[in-house]
């Protein structure tokens, strides 16, 4: 309904209350949509609510591994939907997701990824996320890097790490699909070239951390067997992202990687020219992993060295280069995190140019600013 212009929220801020009407947008523009960790539901359940139903995905393999080892019991006449069915409602889908949008299909992803030519841009969409995992090492945490101490002796339960849920590695059916649309005249011809998908390449926001690879599981046990933890690694030099996606836009010229995720505002270059901007500052900041700010939450004493200030990914933040926000040091920052200004950002086809806006919500009467802008090269 905001989309349409039929919503509207009354936000309160410093004591005064503002009502905000969502714009009619949708109507007149089409809205292209990347898959991220909201969009997919986890195992279904007769008896938990929805909240506990998103929160327990469980990964595909384990759950086919399952359904082989009772095919006869579960599946007797070897039916087609029948498996696909009892698979997808033992681990995860994205079936609301499908019913809301139309989208392109390809033969292979269906609705999952996609490519799409509108006017002068030729925009690519992956799926690429994985499950949000919290990154506490305390012993009821069903996290990141370890499961939840009560659960150890009941598999069923555990949550295997930030697992993926769509594989983007070479020879999946989703590399792939992206090798075959980066060769094409579609996307060759395009004179703007932008990718986009949910996890971040280079960011100063939490959720990159760990490594977007398949979670490692070591189990530790005493002299007698029993279980002492459960815990997950996340080889940094196994990141499908850096390791096998980014070389392949390089390659292929792309101009603009577009995500989310973080919800922060950010932008990086590459040494080749490639922009990357994650322009997700909405609200629910969880803030910047930036030098006198704060650090990640991340694990001490582990195989693998997790990144607790900075990218990860070894690229330096772009300083907006209008009008950066400033902080307690007065010096500016650069990315905004922040519950009160919301941003937003544009690409004009006819200059090339993406520029970057903020919103804040604490002064409904300041109006809307430009605070970053850069042009994408041919």
């Amino acid at each position: 309904p905001a989309l349409q212009g039929r919503g509207n929220y009354q936000l309160e801020k410093a004591g005064v209350k503002t009502t905000y009407t969502g714009g009619e947008l949708i109507q007149h523009a089409p809205l292209f949509t990347a898959i991220g960790n909201h969009e997919v539901m986890g195992r279904f359940s007769g008896d938990r609510d929805l909240k506990e139903q998103f929160n327990d995905p469980f990964p595909r393999a384990l759950a086919q591994e399952t359904y082989q080892n009772n095919a006869q019991t579960l599946n007797p006449q070897n039916d087609l939907n029948i498996q696909q069915t009892w698979l997808k409602n033992n681990s995860f889908n994205i079936d609301t997701y499908n019913e809301i949008f139309t989208l392109p299909q390809n033969q292979l992803g269906g609705k999952k990824y996609y490519a799409v030519t509108f006017g002068d841009v030729r925009l690519v969409v992956l799926y690429i996320t994985n499950i949000w995992r919290i990154p506490s090492l305390k012993a009821d945490a069903k996290g990141r890097y370890r499961e939840r101490e009560a659960d150890f002796n009941d598999p069923d339960k555990w949550g295997y790490g930030q697992h993926i849920f769509e594989p983007i590695t070479p020879g999946s059916l989703q590399y792939q699909w992206l090798q075959s649309e980066l060769t094409s005249p579609e996307f060759q011809q395009a004179k703007y070239k932008v990718v986009m998908f949910h996890h971040p390449p280079y960011t100063l926001g939490d959720n990159i951390v760990p490594a977007y690879t398949d979670p490692v599981q070591l189990i530790e046990r005493d002299a007698q067997g029993k279980i002492k933890a459960v815990r997950y690694e996340y080889p940094k030099a196994k990141d499908y992202i850096i390791r096998d996606v980014i070389p392949l836009l390089e390659k292929a010229k792309v101009q603009l990687v577009f995500y989310g995720h973080s919800h922060l505002w950010n932008r990086f270059v590459s040494p080749s020219g490639m922009h990357f901007l994650e322009s997700s500052n909405v609200g629910n900041t969880y803030g910047a992993a930036y030098p006198g700010n704060k650090e990640r939450s991340v694990p001490e004493g582990y195989q693998e060295d997790y990144t607790a200030v900075g990218d990860p990914n070894g690229l330096e933040p772009v300083m907006p280069n209008l009008s950066p926000l400033f902080g307690e040091d007065k010096q500016p920052l650069p990315y905004i995190a922040s519950n009160d200004i919301t941003v937003f950002s544009i690409l004009d086809t006819g200059t090339g140019t993406v520029s970057s806006y903020r919103f804040d919500t604490r002064e409904a009467a300041s109006g809307v600013g430009k605070f970053d802008e850069f042009k994408l090269g041919n």
